[in-house]
């Protein structure tokens, strides 16, 4: 114990000094966190007002709710040029805009595909014609974090609305691409169907839709 007190009397200037570094440091540490959440947040409700001022017009004058999605890393390089490069994927990429959601924008990604019924009850995307229920309309989500911009007017090229995205997800066109995590704006793929009870006289246009809450197997 001496010696411990005889070492902190040698080292005190020290050891307060550690302290306040060390005291600073953890609220700049919390403080930056902080921040990073807030700008988060005010970089969501920007995209966002954006994305449903576009909702807002397609639906109100019923125009074509076709958007590109262009990859941000490929952008300054060689757009739009959409040669696909095998570790950066395409530099655009067509899609839909359907509706904006708490944690990301949605975008019809695909062509809808059958859905078929089996015997069990489960869901699948193979099987014959007397087992098909509905088609699955296949719903992209992009995070509001993967995209940094969005400009409604679109360019000369397109003349349609762009939005400017990280290619992180993963895509499914091929096999081998499986094994990438990135290439594709799509953090992950929902399906949803035409719904049953949809009234387009009186429903808001975004109820015409409904999700597909249950697994769908690939076979």
């Amino acid at each position: 114990m001496d010696m411990f007190i005889k070492w902190l009397s040698e080292n005190y200037g020290w050891v307060v000094s550690l302290l306040i570094q060390g005291f600073i440091a953890y609220h700049v540490f919390f403080l930056s966190q902080k921040l990073s959440s807030k700008a988060r947040l005010e970089h969501k409700e920007s995209i966002k007002r954006k994305a449903d001022e576009l909702l807002s017009e397609v639906r109100r004058k019923k125009l074509n709710s076709e958007v590109y999605l262009v990859n941000i890393n490929r952008y300054f390089k060689d757009y739009p040029s959409n040669t696909e490069k095998r570790f950066e994927g395409y530099s655009h990429i067509r899609a839909e805009i359907k509706s904006t959601r708490f944690d990301g924008i949605e975008f019809f990604a695909e062509p809808p595909v059958e859905v078929y019924k089996k015997s069990n009850g489960s869901l699948s995307f193979k099987g014959t014609k007397k087992e098909k229920v509905f088609n699955a309309y296949p719903v992209g989500v992009v995070p509001y974090e993967w995209i940094e911009h969005v400009d409604i007017s679109g360019d000369e090229y397109a003349y349609v609305p762009l939005f400017y995205c990280y290619y992180k997800g993963k895509t499914n066109w091929k096999f081998w691409k499986r094994f990438l995590f990135f290439g594709y704006p799509y953090k992950k793929m929902l399906y949803y169907k035409l719904s049953d009870v949809y009234d387009e006289r009186n429903d808001p246009s975004e109820m015409k839709y409904s999700y597909i809450d249950q697994p769908i197997g690939k076979f």
